[in-house]
């Protein structure tokens, strides 16, 4: 009998903690929402890149240049962009990821900010930059300015 209340009680305790854990527990954060969406992407671009910031408006005037063979994004199967990585031949779909502090992220599925991402800024209907969070990738690449062809697709 009184191994039946002890078990009882323990029961009841239990169930109350748990109840009570749930009741202070915060919910989850919603998930942060990228400030650009695949569409502002999707097109033909004029791509081009600098390694110092005092070339940047050159660097506009000659991603401008190249829309006479453009760097074409699409959208993807699974609702990305098909975009290349760096070294790689083929485009593959890659996902846009939100950052705190309004950051947005360009790059394979997982956590913004991997090493094979590119950060986005500057982003209207005409032009967008993407900067590469690795570093040999960013040392070798540059700051890439894309600049839309022939108004938005």
């Amino acid at each position: 009998m009184i191994r039946i209340r002890h078990v009882g009680a323990f029961a009841l305790i239990s169930s109350a903690a748990m109840f009570l854990a749930g009741c202070n527990s915060e919910p989850p954060p919603a998930a942060a929402v990228p400030a650009v969406g695949p569409d502002a992407l999707v097109g033909r671009w004029g791509l081009a890149s600098y390694h110092v910031d005092k070339d940047r408006a050159r660097t506009e005037k000659e991603a401008r240049g190249q829309c006479n063979k453009p760097y074409v994004i699409t959208r993807g199967p699974n609702g990305g962009v098909m975009m290349y990585l760096a070294d790689q031949p083929q485009a593959q779909e890659l996902v846009l990821k939100a950052a705190p502090g309004g950051h947005t992220f360009v790059g394979p599925a997982g956590a913004p900010g991997g090493p094979d991402d590119r950060e986005l800024s500057a982003v209207d209907d005409k032009s967008f930059t993407a900067t590469w969070v690795d570093p040999d990738f960013a040392t070798r690449y540059g700051t890439m300015v894309f600049e839309r062809c022939g108004g938005k697709a």
